[in-house]
């Protein structure tokens, strides 16, 4: 039998945000929210337990929620890396440090020389795919270690990091501190022993039926939580019908346990940001030159639907044409009030930015096939237009959103 969870009080509420917006609270770098966890923590760990399968771990420096996506994409990566060369340093430099103790310190040139045997090899030659003398790996390197250092999972004690870019005999001094042992979750097998990404995101789950019971009720809390919005197209066959059976309940749930409002649609569901509650949050839209831009396309797009248009369920379906003649029209007519990036910028990158913004909030998917850009509902869930007394000379940027909500 399922426990009974008791609803939260505002202080929990805050206390499971900060959980979910970060990737963890530090203890000497935000005190307050870590005593207000640990004031909360039985309740706290029960409630992501029970409803996201997370864990919740509780150390005398930090706390961490084991946010696990039902779904990886690629935004949900480290901003700060920008290629797969920076990940796979990334992952060599956690091997190196999981060979120290905890407050051992070490050298960048150590760590340089261990790189090189980590690193996978050549399979011809036999040689590692990084040097040195390589600025391009250097700035990798530098990108790593610096995320890492704001991560803190490492410390650097003396020198500095970007240095190294330019000269590859530049030191550093760094520490191993306690969270380098926490980056990364525990696997019930060792790594090499999966085989596939989709082996490793079910070994959780290797006892139950993925469409029922807590498997699904899992997928469909993480989605909700963890992404801008659950799309019918992207789920499991039978996850939108729980959706409608139980919405009742799920409404009273998260909003009683989040400061989050639920919203179901024909074709998606999401979390939404109440406009009277301006907490600190990733949210859409933002402050971001960006997003500006994307709620002025939205209202362009609710208003331009030509008869050819392939239209499915509520997407809309674009060739890249299109698209282009769409972002042009956009910006013709609004541009004037864009920050001036967006204002300079050539209509290519604009394209370009604007399609790679949509596709991280799950507001335009790319079908590779067929070479089609698809819209999808969330675009039009928030728009933008300028206030009746705007005066484009001024180019202010002022716009007003016809909601009253954010997108989490």
């Amino acid at each position: 039998m399922a426990s009974v969870i008791e609803k939260f009080d505002d202080e929990d509420r805050e206390a499971a945000l900060q959980l979910l917006e970060n990737y963890w609270i530090i203890r000497d770098k935000t005190p307050e929210v870590y005593q207000l966890i640990r004031r909360r923590e039985q309740a706290l760990r029960s409630y992501f337990a029970d409803k996201c399968g997370f864990q919740l771990i509780v150390n005398r420096q930090f706390i961490k929620l084991e946010k696990i996506p039902a779904k990886p994409a690629g935004w949900m990566g480290f901003t700060a890396l920008q290629q797969p060369r920076d990940y796979a340093l990334l992952c060599c430099l956690l091997a190196f440090l999981e060979e120290k103790n905890i407050d051992e310190q070490f050298l960048l040139s150590d760590l340089c020389e261990s790189l090189l045997a980590i690193y996978p090899q050549d399979e011809q030659t036999g040689e590692p795919k990084i040097s040195w003398e390589s600025y391009e790996c250097r700035k990798s390197l530098v990108r790593v270690l610096t995320m890492a250092c704001e991560y803190r999972f490492v410390t650097r004690v003396d020198g500095d990091i970007a240095g190294f870019m330019n000269n590859a005999d530049s030191e550093t001094l760094f520490e191993v501190p306690l969270m380098s042992r926490y980056l990364l979750r525990s696997y019930p097998k060792d790594l090499c022993q999966y085989s596939t990404l989709e082996e490793l995101l079910a070994s959780e789950y290797a006892d139950d039926n993925e469409l029922t019971g807590r498997v699904r009720k899992h997928r469909v809390y993480r989605e909700l939580y963890l992404t801008p919005g659950y799309e019918r197209c992207e789920a499991k066959e039978d996850d939108f019908l729980y959706l409608r059976n139980m919405r009742n309940r799920l409404r009273e749930d998260l909003e009683d346990h989040s400061l989050f409002k639920f919203e179901l649609y024909k074709d998606v569901a999401m979390l939404t940001v109440p406009g009277d509650r301006r907490f600190q949050l990733t949210a859409f839209p933002d402050r971001s030159g960006i997003s500006g831009v994307m709620l002025h396309f939205a209202a362009v797009v609710r208003n331009y639907r030509p008869a050819d248009m392939a239209v499915t369920g509520q997407e809309l379906t674009f060739t890249p044409v299109e698209f282009d003649r769409l972002v042009a029209k956009c910006r013709k007519s609004t541009g004037s009030g864009w920050t001036k990036e967006y204002r300079d910028m050539t209509l290519p990158r604009l394209t370009k930015e604007l399609l790679a913004a949509l596709v991280d909030w799950k507001m335009a998917r790319l079908n590779p096939e067929l070479g089609l850009i698809v819209l999808s509902p969330l675009l039009g869930r928030t728009i933008g237009v300028y206030p009746g007394d705007y005066n484009p000379e001024r180019k202010s940027g002022e716009t007003t959103e016809n909601s009253d909500e954010q997108h989490k």
